[in-house]
């Protein structure tokens, strides 16, 4: 299954219980601290990440933790996305971390098309 669908099919099994929306904020603040890192990450020669950018994954699953206690909402997507396993799974490698910022892109978009606002 490719990360567009795996994102659709999330967005989905999320919006099938109304108990367990995220808000839009919420998801994009997410995506924002992926992307701060993303930036970087791509203008890195090779396909191994820096020290660095290694850090600052790591550093972004804590927050991801953060939130999940803060807000249970948060936690059921973090949960239902797999996100945190996806970050582990990203083990130095620029590929798969671009892979796991384009399938957190891909879970914004359909969170927004399938009528994901703040409320």
């Amino acid at each position: 299954m490719s990360y567009v669908d795996e994102a659709e099919k999330v967005i989905k099994e999320l919006y099938s219980d109304r108990r367990n929306k995220i808000t839009t904020t919420k998801i994009r603040g997410l995506l924002s601290g992926i992307s701060d890192i993303y930036n970087d990450a791509v203008q890195i020669e090779g396909d191994r990440l820096s020290a660095d950018i290694i850090r600052r994954i790591q550093y972004l699953k804590v927050q991801f933790i953060y939130e999940c206690g803060r807000d249970r909402n948060v936690e059921g997507f973090i949960k239902k996305s797999d996100i945190i396993s996806k970050i582990d799974g990203i083990n130095g490698s620029k590929e798969r971390f671009i892979d796991m910022e384009r399938y957190m892109e891909a879970l914004v978009a359909y969170h927004r098309y399938y009528g994901g606002k703040d409320e």
